[in-house]
């Protein structure tokens, strides 16, 4: 699929505006930039392990023709990014937001808009995967109808069908007082 940096939806946050849109591969700069900006800890739950190649991650989320990243922008800031990774019919979804930025409805409107444009581009279902340590995140998970499910190892992993929660995704962002700026 080709990329456009389209605007999809924005919220207004504890005296803050966000906009998210969709990043190509010309923002790679901005992911490399963002998860550097991140601390360990955040890191380490966002990849489930420790990981230092933000340059080849950003090279690779956008050289394959379904993956797909929305951005959740403060100004010219990346504030949160949500990854879906994709083999064009089923997609895995992953996000991370900066620790100023969190308690804000971010990571819940990232991941609503993973499973939107996941709809919208056709596939069929949604997978997470997320530590168990990270409440906030299973938290969303769960509200979003990903059947999470505590595996060996301390992670849990959820799928569902995107038809089945499409609707909750809208709900999700309607909820955060988000506003769409598409239609899905």
């Amino acid at each position: 699929m080709s990329c456009a940096p389209s605007e999809l939806a924005e919220l207004e946050a504890k005296g803050a505006r966000y906009r998210f849109r969709v990043l190509c591969s010309e923002d790679s700069n901005l992911v490399v930039r963002f998860y550097e900006s991140l601390d360990t800890y955040s890191l380490y739950y966002r990849f489930l392990g420790i990981f230092k190649d933000f340059e080849g991650h950003a090279r690779r989320l956008f050289s394959s023709p379904c993956d797909y990243a929305i951005g959740a922008f403060a100004g010219s800031e990346i504030a949160g990014l949500g990854e879906g990774f994709s083999d064009c019919a089923q997609a895995e979804l992953a996000f991370a937001v900066l620790p100023q930025h969190r308690g804000r409805g971010i990571a819940t409107v990232l991941a609503a808009l993973l499973i939107l444009e996941a709809y919208r581009r056709g596939f069929k279902t949604m997978e997470a995967y997320v530590h168990a340590e990270n409440s906030p995140a299973v938290r969303i998970g769960q509200r979003l109808g990903l059947n999470l499910r505590l595996e060996e190892g301390g992670v849990y992993h959820g799928r569902a069908t995107l038809v089945h929660i499409r609707g909750l995704a809208l709900k999700a962002i309607a909820d955060k007082g988000g506003r769409l700026l598409t239609s899905y």
